[in-house]
């Protein structure tokens, strides 16, 4: 048994189809065809039933096939590290960024690693947090920048903490709100309620303070992973955003937006940056981290 084996394996199992699977690994489908009877002679297992409607994994196949993918994903990470000790050059970067992230420290993490690494290539993706995580998992992202509470426990991911802080409400100055007066959380559902996309516990969190029923869907009006879209819209409507201080602070003191007295609601932003547990980062991603756990220390 070896990788390029296993790769076939787990080809065949995710295309159900010999024709398809041997294509993507480069191979006659005669010679797949091969290959997976000698493995199964090999380990002496059934590892699909073939069908009128493809190849499926048989029970004890599904168990191995979970288990191929494990040791492929770990010889990819092998691979990786070796290449990172192998060359010691700056080369290419690639991390992605949450909505608060990407609104509140990118501007300066990407300014300071053009000016001091003006070779270095870059590539940034801003996204919801579960395309961000998945695409650390895959490594299609060296790191992700995301809300700490979204990463899973379970996952082949850690997280590392870099900043916390408490959020608000903000209204646009004139709001019927924007008078000083103490309101609740439950006065907001008069109005239209922007924000990012938001966590399942942190949904289920606002929906008991705006007072809707465990079976309710949220009312937001406006879900954006734009923060600068969302902060604008709100001075030009009645509506009321979800953020944090140093997101909207320009406004706040410019007279744009004013920052709602509301007593119930103690809401935080935790930002922490994930990525795969035990991985070498390159020269270039372990740069860009430094840098933005040194905005975090200083914020």
């Amino acid at each position: 048994m070896n990788l390029r084996r296993l790769e076939q394996l787990v080809a065949l199992a995710e295309e159900r189809s010999f024709v398809k699977a041997a294509e993507r690994t480069h191979l006659s489908q005669p010679a797949l065809t091969r290959g997976i009877q000698n493995l199964e002679h090999e380990l002496g297992i059934r590892l699909f039933d073939r069908t009128p409607q493809g190849v499926v994994p048989t029970a004890a196949g599904q168990q191995l096939i979970n288990r191929a993918r494990r040791v492929l994903f770990e010889a990819r990470g092998l691979r990786r590290d070796a290449a990172l000790i192998r060359n010691h050059e700056m080369g290419e970067v690639r991390f992605g960024a949450g909505s608060y992230p990407s609104a509140i420290l990118l501007p300066d993490v990407l300014g300071t690693l053009m000016s001091e690494y003006p070779h270095l290539q870059i590539k940034v993706e801003v996204n919801d947090w579960a395309t961000l995580l998945r695409k650390v998992e895959t490594e299609e992202l060296d790191f992700a920048v995301v809300e700490r509470r979204t990463v899973p426990h379970d996952s082949a991911l850690e997280s590392q903490p870099l900043s916390k802080e408490a959020a608000g409400w903000y209204v646009r100055r004139g709001h019927p709100l924007a008078d000083g007066r103490a309101v609740a959380t439950r006065d907001l559902g008069d109005y239209p309620l922007v924000s990012v996309p938001l966590p399942e516990t942190a949904r289920n969190r606002l929906k008991r303070r705006l007072g809707q029923s465990p079976g309710e869907a949220l009312a937001l009006s406006l879900e954006c992973n734009d923060l600068v879209t969302l902060r604008e819209v709100v001075t030009r409507t009645d509506a009321v955003l979800s953020a944090t201080p140093s997101v909207c602070r320009a406004q706040v003191a410019a007279g744009r937006l004013v920052r709602l007295n509301i007593q119930d609601s103690h809401q935080e932003v935790e930002l922490a940056v994930a990525r795969l547990a035990n991985r070498t980062l390159s020269p270039a991603a372990h740069k860009a981290l430094s840098l933005i756990q040194a905005w975090a220390d200083q914020h």
